[in-house]
């Protein structure tokens, strides 16, 4: 890794992105009012944006606030009202204000929120926008996928968060593995993990590869879009994570479990990779910079790809997005920030001051050339990743999806039989 890496992403810890699921306002969290008086500012239209976050001194919101300051410099008939909603209140927000007429013109908005909101039919589809518009080539294809629903996207992704595969090259080196050569299949993944794991007394004191025992879902999907299941059939809102290539790929994990010291999955303090007691594992960039931080010894010991591919390439890739309420009357203002957020100049501003990834295909190449290991597997895994299941109901499948994880995972029941029972309970309290 690049020694700017632990600086570059310091930065990124701040943005507290989450990307499973997402929640009001402060008061006073309006960026500006407009003057009350003079003739020209009754011609103005008042656009009201609700942006998750704790407020105003995030990185990520004050950047957004420069965003917003840009445009109204160059759009003086619009102005711009922000208010932002904690992360904990976001449903209970949205719901109120769906039911009580108040919603905002403009959302930003989560993976997790794209599909029950569509199918409320809560958000405008964005699709005669999107045909219309001059940049809409230079973004990267996946991050319209990201942000659809049955066929039409509902929002426009503007900040990727996916997760690399990350491995310490000096216990590389110290099992006589090649510290720039990661594995490159699941073959290798499995070799590796059973060099790299460190028994002593019978017992794993350093993990070849991070499984979790708990709250594994994450890698049920990870594993299993690698070896073909789509875990979620979104098109038929169906779950299908106990077919056979879901059921082969949990299998796998289980067997790579041995080779891991078990912990859960929900408590990031318990991450073997994170306390230097594993070899390897899934994580987002920005942890990495954080244990870089913590510890500058770690400085070019950690590499990173992408992913380690089964029968296809794949990853997790959280995502933060615009959608347009269905309710608001200022469509187009809203589109027209929209597309203000998404222009390649806001974008680079935007990758340069938070290193964050981009969804310009015309600035992937400077944001790798920023941290040529680091950044071109987070581009690469932004073009691959797969969100959380696009459905009304993708809380549940967590639930149900951990449930078959687990008792496969502790023996309770063969992986099949478990994944096939989840399946079947799911589908029962979604009335499938």
């Amino acid at each position: 890794m690049n020694r700017k890496t632990g600086g570059l992403l310091a930065s990124v810890v701040t943005l507290s992105i989450a990307l499973g699921a997402c929640s009001g306002a402060g008061d006073g969290d309006q960026l500006s009012k407009g003057n009350e008086s003079g003739a020209g500012q009754a011609q103005q239209k008042v656009l009201k944006f609700w942006m998750r976050g704790s407020g105003p001194n995030e990185a990520l919101t004050r950047s957004v606030a420069s965003d917003i300051q840009a445009f109204e410099a160059q759009n003086p008939d619009i102005k711009v009202e922000i208010d932002y909603i904690p992360y904990a209140d976001v449903e209970a927000k949205w719901n109120t204000a769906f039911a009580g007429g108040t919603a905002p013109d403009l959302f930003e908005v989560g993976i997790i929120n794209i599909a029950s909101r569509a199918n409320l039919e809560q958000f405008a589809p964005l699709d005669e926008y999107i045909d219309g518009w001059a940049g809409k080539d230079d973004i990267i294809d996946n991050i319209y996928k990201l942000g659809s629903y049955k066929d039409q996207i509902y929002g426009m992704g503007y900040m990727p968060s996916p997760n690399v595969f990350a491995y310490r090259k000096d216990y590389f080196a110290e099992a006589n593995l090649d510290p720039e050569r990661p594995p490159q299949s699941w073959a290798e993944l499995m070799d590796y993990s059973k060099k790299l794991a460190v028994v002593e007394n019978g017992q794993t004191v350093r993990g070849g590869f991070d499984v979790p025992k708990q709250n594994g879902s994450f890698w049920l999907e990870i594993f299993g879009h690698q070896n073909g299941s789509a875990v979620v059939d979104e098109s038929n809102e169906t779950p299908v994570f106990d077919e056979p290539a879901a059921v082969e790929a949990l299998e796998f994990v289980k067997e790579l479990s041995q080779y891991s010291i078990p912990y859960d999955a929900q408590k990031a303090e318990t991450v073997p990779f994170r306390l230097g007691q594993s070899a390897m594992t899934y994580i987002a960039p920005d942890a990495i910079g954080e244990m870089i931080r913590n510890d500058p010894s770690l400085e070019g010991k950690i590499g990173v790809v992408s992913n380690v591919p089964g029968k296809q390439p794949s990853t997790f890739n959280g995502l933060r997005l615009f959608s347009i309420a269905s309710t608001s009357k200022q469509k187009d203002e809203a589109w027209r920030l929209i597309e203000f957020f998404l222009s390649k100049e806001r974008a680079e501003l935007r990758m340069k001051e938070l290193m964050v990834p981009v969804v310009n295909k015309s600035l992937s190449d400077r944001f790798v050339e920023m941290d040529p290991e680091m950044n071109a597997a987070i581009m690469e895994a932004v073009q691959i990743g797969v969100g959380r299941p696009k459905v009304t109901w993708s809380p549940l499948f967590e639930k149900y999806a951990n449930q078959g994880y687990e008792e496969a995972m502790y023996g309770v029941k063969p992986v099949a039989e478990a994944l096939k029972d989840a399946v079947a309970e799911l589908k029962k309290e979604i009335g499938r």
